[in-house]
């Protein structure tokens, strides 16, 4: 089953099991549609990259005009459309982290913590008695969101994905894309911070990206050659 027919499957399988997982605002584009080519495209060659298998992926949007993307099991994966107004570059940058989380497993580890602290939780309800309110608190965001650390190694996996796409300064790329993101987050959704903060901060996350490749320069042309050395 190819990408294009996963997200036909993923769409008849979310709205038949009323899942609650898939983020507010879901939908799903006509397979015809440019967006959903586009997205195929990228996600197949950013899988590929990866070196894993482009026909068990799939994904869907989401009405937001805030830039990101999400991540869930089976490897879906969800794109808001204010991604979706930004080049292709950004948006491929974005993808290949996500694809990132799925290939290094962070998912499931992700699922695997969280059940760990409802466990946790729960227990120390019952020698605290509200001690286990917390557990609505600190889970929805463990389910969510990935750790720093996750982070952190899907970046730099996300660099040999780009680089193995075709990008010629895949640091530079995701940096670029890490800024577009964080321009376009409003500040309300921003990680809350200390104890309950999921992501780092974006000056770390560029920090580990240095050094970044040198910028583009456009070629002398045999003209202007010709004028410099009269």
């Amino acid at each position: 089953m190819g990408i294009r027919s996963r997200v036909t499957a993923i769409a008849a399988g979310l709205l038949l099991s009323a899942c609650a997982t898939a983020p507010e605002g879901t939908y799903y584009a006509s397979p015809t549609d440019p967006g959903t080519a586009r997205v195929s495209h990228i996600l197949y060659r950013a899988a590929t990259a990866a070196g894993d298998d482009p026909e068990r992926y799939g994904f869907s949007f989401i009405k937001s005009p805030t830039a990101a993307a999400y991540s869930d099991e089976d490897a879906t994966f969800y794109f808001t459309d204010g991604l979706m107004r930004h080049p292709t570059p950004v948006v491929e940058a974005v993808v290949a982290h996500e694809v990132a989380h799925e290939v290094l497993g962070h998912v499931g580890t992700r699922r695997k913590l969280s059940l760990s602290l409802t466990a946790g939780f729960g227990a120390l309800g019952l020698f605290a008695p509200g001690a286990g309110l917390l557990d609505f608190v600190v889970n929805p965001l463990v389910v969510r969101a990935f750790s720093r650390q996750q982070e952190m190694q899907a970046d730099q996996k996300a660099v040999e994905i780009l680089r193995a796409m075709g990008h010629p300064a895949p640091r530079r790329s995701l940096a670029n894309a890490l800024e577009v993101l964080a321009a376009h987050t409003p500040k309300e959704r921003e990680g809350l911070e200390g104890l309950l903060a999921t992501h780092p901060t974006l000056d770390a996350r560029l920090a580990a990206l240095e050094p970044l490749e040198a910028p583009a320069t456009t070629p002398v042309s045999a003209v202007a050659r010709v004028k410099t050395t009269k």
